[in-house]
Order: structure tokens, then C-alpha cells, then sequence
């Protein structure tokens, strides 16, 4: 088991340095403006998404290399994080902070479980990777480019935005033999003293594509 105090202090702002990534913008930001998550919970209707008779299983275990989500423009390398000497997972760095960051000691996106991905909300001077994950909606697709050349294709389950102090870590990172994906960047208030948000946001999608690449001809 791994400690989840790495996100109470989640992407915290303690470092400056812009950047730019698609429609993501390059001028200066004032931190503490992301935007907000409309309701506590979206969520599909009751039942969820209908999982076809045929639907993909699970993948077997390959390091993602690029999270690509339509519907906010979004397409950006994934990096590798793991844990601190002190157990606690390992901050995305502030510098490359238009990349996303995938706990590479849980699944890969598309095994069996809970993959996560984590990535900054923005930073003091610019926007991050996931500044505009709020925009989202159950049933938005979130694509991820593997190292063995398939692409997972997730749909979105569920939004919701947890206060830090009381992150329902079980919840979040719970998975069985389902693929699934878990997204996670900060949100809610904003404290310029101690820089850094009041809350979490996770979305939650499971897997219900998989993208392979052609055959080589011959």
C-alpha cells in the first residue's frame, strides 16, 4: 500500500515557469482561476455506461506514453512518477507541468485495476495539463497512447471534487478486474499564502476501447 499524503499538498504551486500546449494559454495567469467544477458529483445516469457483449478485457501491462482527451483540445506527453524516500508519491515536476504524470507503480492504463494519472491544475505563471479537466462530461472520451502501440480508449463514469483532509483514497484507487482510469488534479479554493487548493478533482472512466495499429504489410 502506498500513502496518499502526496496530494494533500496536490501540485501545490511552489514553482514558477510557463509554458504552452495546444489551445492551453501561454499568457500570464494568475493562479487560483481554474475552471469550476459546476456540481459536486456528474455522474451518468443510473446504470452507467452499457458494456458491450464484445467490449475490450484487459490489456496486458505497457507504459503509456501520451494522454489525448478531444474534447478540451488536449494532447500531452505522460511522465513516470513513483515514490519518495519518505513513502509518499512523488510530486510532477513544476517545470514540465504541461505533462501529465502516471504512478507507474499501480496498472498501466488498460490492465486490469485503477491506473492513475495526475497532472497540474496550473502554475504561478501559466495554466497546467489539467487546467481544463472541469470542462469534461460523463460520457467524453480519454485516450492513452501505449508503448506497445495501442491507444486505450476510456469513457468518462464520473466527476467529483473531495476535500483534501478527507480524500477517499479506497475509493479512488480501488479497482478490480476492470480497466479503469482515474484523473486527478487540484481544485476548489485557492490559498494564495500557503499556495496551493482546498480540494481534489477525480475523474473516474473505464475502459471501453482499444485502437491497434495496423498489420505490417507484406
Amino acid at each position: 500500500m502506498f500513502r496518499v499524503g502526496w496530494w494533500l499538498a496536490c501540485l501545490a504551486l511552489m514553482a514558477a515557469g510557463g509554458w504552452g500546449i495546444g489551445q492551453l494559454a501561454t499568457a500570464a495567469h494568475k493562479p487560483g482561476t481554474p475552471p469550476p467544477l459546476p456540481a459536486q458529483v456528474l455522474a451518468l445516469p443510473s446504470g452507467g455506461l452499457a458494456q458491450p457483449p464484445t467490449g475490450p478485457g484487459a490489456l496486458t501491462r505497457s507504459v503509456p506514453r501520451k494522454i489525448i482527451i478531444p474534447k478540451i483540445g488536449l494532447r500531452a506527453w505522460i511522465e513516470q512518477i513513483g515514490l519518495r524516500p519518505d513513502g509518499a508519491i512523488a510530486t510532477p515536476s513544476y517545470e514540465r507541468a504541461n505533462h501529465a504524470s502516471w504512478y507507474k507503480l499501480g496498472p498501466t492504463p488498460g490492465e486490469a485495476g485503477a491506473a492513475v494519472i495526475i497532472g497540474h491544475v496550473d502554475t504561478k505563471k501559466s495554466v497546467g495539463v489539467f487546467y481544463y479537466l472541469t470542462r469534461l462530461r460523463p460520457g467524453d472520451e480519454v485516450e492513452v497512447e501505449r508503448e506497445d502501440r495501442t491507444t486505450a480508449v476510456f469513457t468518462i463514469e464520473m466527476m467529483e471534487s473531495f476535500p483534501k483532509a478527507a480524500f477517499p483514497a479506497d475509493r479512488v484507487y480501488a479497482g478490480g478486474s476492470t480497466p479503469e482510469l482515474r484523473l486527478i488534479t487540484c481544485g476548489g479554493r485557492y490559498n494564495a499564502k500557503t499556495h496551493s487548493y482546498s480540494d481534489n478533482i477525480v475523474v473516474f472512466a473505464r475502459l471501453t476501447g482499444v485502437r491497434r495499429p495496423p498489420p505490417p504489410q507484406v
